[in-house]
């Protein structure tokens, strides 16, 4: 059976519109072709298996049923929310533009304000980025408001979709591995070896995916200096080391290199592949890439030609 994702549907109206996954014309959708089970409300960004027919008017969906994970199934279970695996608000066609750094959407958005506390979730943390705007799942606690998500939110939402394993760098020098299965403005609900966790995002350095594990650690190196400190994660805003927002988006802009010193003396190197309020995804020398977040910055400053 083909599959694809729900591109938009009305619930009100009963109908809507399938993006395949192996074509470029949608597929009409009504609501009488649900399979009712054990997941009966459809939302865009959901994935679909079905079967097609030709109508009057184009391809019509049969026998549409919604494909979970064992994961989701659980949470099913457990009475939550389940956030769309894909995420709705996105381009069916190329969904992967909001997150790739050689599209236009990514090198022309700006940083935004970068002295706010993270994860407050407060207007005034919007940065300029894609359009449209959503609300965070409210099943996990009261710390969720409506913002618009950040190139960060967006980064994590892909690594909850293709279940990416990923190593978080948390303070005390913990290299944690662990699969993403939920988010939050203040945490992320992890997997990690068997073991669901909450990790609060104020204590996470850094992360990377498993596959740029062995590259990562091999340009890893230390200013002993700092990491002799043993800096502790920020209490307050005050605290935050506040980076040149235009600097910044200049070395992004111009492919000039960077450099980033963590509060435990961790130094990275590398182009800045997008930024956010929150993080910097940064492409190393080796080609692999690490997401800093900034509240674990201590020192910046550009290494590659003059700004």
């Amino acid at each position: 059976m083909p599959t694809g994702r729900i591109k938009y549907y009305n619930p009100d109206k009963g109908f809507g519109f399938i993006a395949q996954d192996s074509s470029d014309e949608d597929v009409f959708l009504h609501s009488s072709a649900i399979k009712h089970a054990e997941y009966e409300e459809l939302r865009v960004g959901q994935r679909v298996k079905y079967k097609i027919v030709e109508g009057d008017k184009g391809l019509v969906a049969k026998n549409v049923e919604v494909l979970l994970t064992p994961t989701e199934r659980r949470w099913l279970r457990q009475g939550k929310t389940i956030i769309p695996r894909g995420y709705s608000g996105f381009p069916s066609q190329n969904q992967d533009q909001y997150f790739d750094s050689d599209t236009e959407i990514s090198k022309d958005t700006d940083s935004g304000n970068i002295n706010n506390y993270p994860y407050t979730g407060t207007d005034e943390n919007k940065e300029k980025g894609p359009s449209t705007e959503r609300t965070l799942p409210t099943n996990v606690g009261k710390e969720h408001t409506s913002r618009q998500l950040s190139f960060g939110d967006l980064y994590i939402l892909k690594q909850i979709n293709f279940e990416t394993p990923m190593f978080f760098s948390l303070f005390d020098h913990l290299q944690l591995p662990a699969i993403v299965l939920q988010m939050t403005l203040s945490g992320l609900t992890v997997n990690s070896n068997g073991k669901e966790m909450i990790i609060p995002k104020k204590d996470i350095k850094y992360c990377y995916k498993d596959i740029d594990a062995e590259n990562v650690h091999a340009l890893l190196i230390y200013k002993e200096d700092i990491k002799s400190q043993q800096l502790k994660p920020i209490e307050s805003s005050e605290d935050i080391y506040v980076i040149d927002s235009e600097m910044i988006r200049r070395a992004r802009k111009d492919g000039i290199s960077i450099e980033v010193i963590l509060r435990e003396g961790e130094i990275f190197q590398g182009t800045v592949d997008w930024i956010s309020p929150y993080e910097i995804k940064m492409v190393l020398k080796n080609g692999s890439k690490v997401v800093v977040f900034r509240h674990a910055i201590c020192a910046f400053s550009v290494i590659d030609g003059e700004m």
